[in-house]
């Protein structure tokens, strides 16, 4: 349940990051739209602007670094079982992340089917470990 918590904590430290780059985003799109005078646009680009920053957040940070902003406060780190990460592996663990219905399914999936962790990230070949843990391999 630990485990749980320190994730948890990294995620909203994670959301709130990706909510403050977001909005950062989409007003300086909101701008340059308005001045087009495109009403069409404006009705769903931010739909594609949050799926867009949530999904290259994770991605990037976890591909280079193997830890996001959050994780690295909870002292967490995501890696495959020879402890490398790629850009495909960490893409595909966090396609449920872009709204909160897809990652709540994707939890309650892999605690359901027994998983240590969510599907995607059994899909992924990836898992989430503490830092300590790092140290000991």
């Amino acid at each position: 349940m630990e485990h749980f918590i320190l994730r948890l904590k990294a995620f909203i430290f994670d959301f709130i990051v990706v909510t403050l780059f977001t909005a950062l985003v989409n007003n300086i799109l909101y701008i340059l739209l308005v001045s087009f005078n495109n009403q069409q646009l404006l009705s769903w680009y931010p739909y594609a602007v949050l799926i867009i920053v949530t999904l290259a957040y994770f991605t990037i940070l976890e591909a280079k670094t193997n830890k996001t902003i959050g994780k690295k406060i909870a002292k967490l780190y995501v890696s495959d079982s020879e402890g490398y990460m790629s850009y495909a592996r960490a893409f595909i663990r966090n396609v449920s992340k872009i709204f909160w219905v897809p990652l709540i399914i994707d939890v309650i999936i892999g605690k359901v089917l027994g998983f240590p962790s969510r599907l995607f990230d059994k899909i992924a070949g990836t898992d989430v470990y503490r830092d300590d843990e790092l140290e000991q391999v």
